[in-house]
């Protein structure tokens, strides 16, 4: 070791707080890299996972392929692995399949079989003469077609045998046939990710900056006697390595322990959620790659200092005065500062100004913090809002429909449901007339105020929904009979016949409805009353609807039908008991559209959801935050430490107590003033921004994000404040003639 790493390992020591500020911003920077890698690591893999226990593991799947012609696959030097299952046929189905999901599968050739639909078979029978399917992962999956090709080829064109692909696997094992879900996650992690590097070589760039200030001096000294601008450099970077090598490290321990608490919380909040837990998934290309980029950031942190460093003369470096090279009209203060601040806020105002480079990287990193925190406010607040659009204000545990009127009567006088309504559909196209239970819509009617002798003849229209407008592309607000008021009479297309067919859907038969233009009249509903509230069930529905008792005089003419019938059941107390009872109705196939959904379940998911979303963004913006933290702790207390001569000059000529904290106080609130002049307007266009992207798939309107603001406020006034209390006491502590005398602090 030369004398020159010495001398930096001294610095070192000798100015412990900011060594160990500067290696928590790097540590804090590793962790949260390797955090986010780590996460999206870990997503992927319980994707895979997922994949792996629905469809099987295997990337393609060859249909009945004849004994004498499966060593063509099975010797295949790209195949790496297989399995069996014996072919079945609509005359040979499983038990646990349908003829609906037989069907999906044969109209759909390219969709693997469910693993619970076949017995996996790791070897076949012997002498085995009949055919069977064999599945099959490849050596290299990004190569999957041109492998099943030569394997199609080997089989002969004499052999007709269908090929299943298990997308899904390939699409997360191999990344190819992109996944929207997962490629908006590694789209986002890659800006996180960039942030973090961003915020970071700026915020140990200036730990490194300031170093160099510290040691002008000696650098010059050192130059004097013969040391090499490149020495001089070397110095610098070997800080910054020394810096790396107790950061790093640890950044990695504090990253594995983030990430396996992360995960755990994701399986705690998303049970229920996904069928297969989320596995701590860290492959080891991990590490060097978190590695290298943070060593990466402290190189480019350093490279400048220690360039600015070495071609500094060594006359300038001994006088320190590289940094001071202002002309006297660059430090004028307005008579408007002296007079509302007095002296002190001119010496304040002179300070900052002559100190550029050190206000504007605090003032910078300030800036960042703020505009990053409000900015993600924004985009949790909206995902808040869309997160919960379907079941924000449900105020039911149980939504239950398909059946008709006299099951929902059984089911409430069954199980005592107290607090309940059903509802019958119409087939009017414009208004969207619902039945209400009678009981259930008398009580609805009154709590709006309608008093009625006869509720048989009330009609009350909701006319506020939100609706896709296919011009915009977008969700928004509308109002479709803004002319219309309480008494007018609103004219509505019935279908009056419609015929049923059953189709093969993604998740298997579903049956659609068709009319023809014969088969519409037009009738007119009196309108009782408007209202932007809706009943039981109905509270997040987001499209207009008008409601009628059960017994409307002008039932008839409606086109009731009785297969959009649904119940819905609020304060269930035995949840449980209903769902068991509900789980037999549905596999008895009474009814073929019959369905129930566990609201009081799907709300807390919901929320759990929202609040994963929340640790995760928060997390970010604290981490993000305290790098800046870092910055900003570093700057300030180095530069009132460099100022204690300056301090101690002033009150040596007869500054007081109060005067000095003064002007203490006022270039705070200017370091504040200026940030926040600048952070705010950043935060909020981020928060446009965030704003235009979701009002591509639901417009709620944009809204500033006022709580952000003051949090950022309070918070950023709370922390330089605190910053330089800290820091002036320090500088409180030395005596005056000491201070005055010293060269170096």
């Amino acid at each position: 070791m030369n004398i020159l790493q010495k001398l930096t390992l001294a610095n070192l020591r000798e100015n412990k707080c900011r060594t160990i500020v500067t290696i928590v911003g790097v540590m804090l920077s590793a962790a949260l890299i390797l955090a986010v890698v780590g996460i999206v690591t870990s997503f992927r893999q319980m994707m895979i996972n997922f994949t792996v226990a629905e469809s099987g593991d295997f990337h393609d799947m060859f249909e009945e392929v004849p004994a004498d012609k499966m060593k063509y696959i099975e010797d295949n030097i790209h195949v790496s692995s297989y399995y069996y299952s014996k072919p079945f046929d609509r005359d040979n189905l499983p038990e646990n399949m349908s003829e609906d999901t037989y069907d999906f599968y044969e109209l759909y050739q390219n969709t693997p079989y469910k693993t619970a639909y076949y017995e996996k078979l790791t070897t076949l029978p012997t002498n085995n003469t009949q055919p069977y399917n064999i599945y099959v992962r490849y050596d290299n999956p990004r190569n999957y077609e041109s492998i099943r090709a030569s394997i199609l080829e080997a089989l002969g064109d004499d052999t007709h045998i269908g090929v299943r692909t298990n997308s899904d696997l390939l699409r997360y094992e191999a990344g190819i046939m992109g996944d929207a879900a997962l490629s908006a996650i590694i789209s986002l992690a890659v800006i996180v990710i960039v942030i973090i590097i961003v915020t970071s070589i700026f915020v140990i760039r200036n730990s490194f900056s300031i170093s160099a200030t510290e040691r002008a001096r000696q650098f010059g000294m050192l130059a004097s006697i013969g040391a090499t601008p490149r020495q001089i450099r070397q110095s610098v970077l070997f800080e910054g390595a020394i810096i790396g090598l107790i950061g790093i490290p640890l950044g990695m321990i504090l990253g594995v322990i983030a990430v396996v608490i992360l995960v755990m919380i994701m399986n705690i909040l998303m049970q229920g959620m996904t069928p297969v837990p989320v596995p701590t998934t860290m492959p080891l290309w991990i590490f060097p790659a978190a590695i290298i980029l943070s060593f990466a950031t402290i190189f480019l942190s350093s490279l400048m200092p220690a360039i600015r460093a070495a071609k500094v003369s060594p006359i300038e470096a001994i006088r320190s005065n590289q940094d001071i090279k202002i002309k006297a009209k660059k430090v004028r203060t307005s008579k408007l500062t002296k007079e509302v601040f007095g002296i002190g806020g001119v010496i304040a105002s002179k300070n900052l100004k002559r100190s550029r480079k050190k206000y504007r990287t605090t003032v910078i990193s300030i800036v960042l913090s703020v505009a990053t925190f409000v900015g993600l406010y924004s985009f949790l607040d909206y995902g808040k809002q869309i997160t919960g659009l379907q079941y924000s204000t449900a105020t039911y545990d149980l939504e239950v429909g398909g059946a008709d009127v006299e099951f929902y009567k059984d089911l409430i006088k069954k199980f005592d449901l107290k607090d309940s309504v059903y509802y019958e559909g119409t087939r009017t196209l414009d208004l969207n007339v619902t039945l209400m239970e009678k009981a259930s819509f008398e009580k609805f009617a009154k709590s709006l105020g309608i008093n009625s002798q006869d509720y048989s003849k009330v009609a009350i229209l909701n006319d506020f929904g939100i609706e896709y407008n296919n011009e915009t592309g977008q969700y928004q607000l509308v109002h479709h009979f803004p002319n219309v008021k309480a008494g007018d009479e609103v004219e509505t297309e019935v279908i009056t016949k419609v015929e049923t067919q059953k189709v093969n859907g993604s998740n298997g038969a579903v049956y659609t409805t068709s009319y023809d233009e014969s088969d519409v009249e037009t009738i007119k509903i009196p309108i009782t009353e408007l209202t932007d509230k809706r009943p039981l069930g109905y509270e997040n529905m987001s499209y207009i609807m008008t409601f009628v008792s059960e017994d409307y005089y002008l039932r008839d003419q409606l086109g009731v039908d009785s297969d959009r019938v649904h119940f819905v059941a609020a304060n269930v107390e035995n949840l449980e008991a209903v769902e068991d009872y509900l789980d037999d109705v549905e596999e008895s196939g009474q009814y073929k559209e019959f369905y129930y959904t566990n609201v009081r379940e799907t709300l807390a998911q919901s929320r759990r959801l929202y609040l994963l979303i929340s640790i995760f963004l928060y997390g970010f913006i604290t981490v993000v935050t305290l790098i800046g933290v870092t910055n900003i702790f570093n700057t300030i207390t180095t530069n009132i430490a460099l100022r204690a001569r300056e301090f101690a000059t002033l009150k040596s000529i007869g500054m007081t107590s109060r005067e000095f904290k003064h002007m203490i106080r006022l270039e705070s609130l200017m370091y504040v003033g200026k940030a926040l002049l600048i952070g705010l307007p950043l935060g909020v266009l981020l928060s446009y921004g965030f704003y235009q992207g979701y009002s591509e798939a639901v417009d709620f309107g944009y809204q500033v994000p006022w709580v952000a603001i003051v949090l950022s406020i309070i918070a950023v006034g709370v922390l330089i404040s605190a910053i330089m209390r800290y820091s002036v006491k320090q500088v409180e502590k030395q005596n005056i003639i000491e201070t005055i005398r010293s060269e170096n602090i």
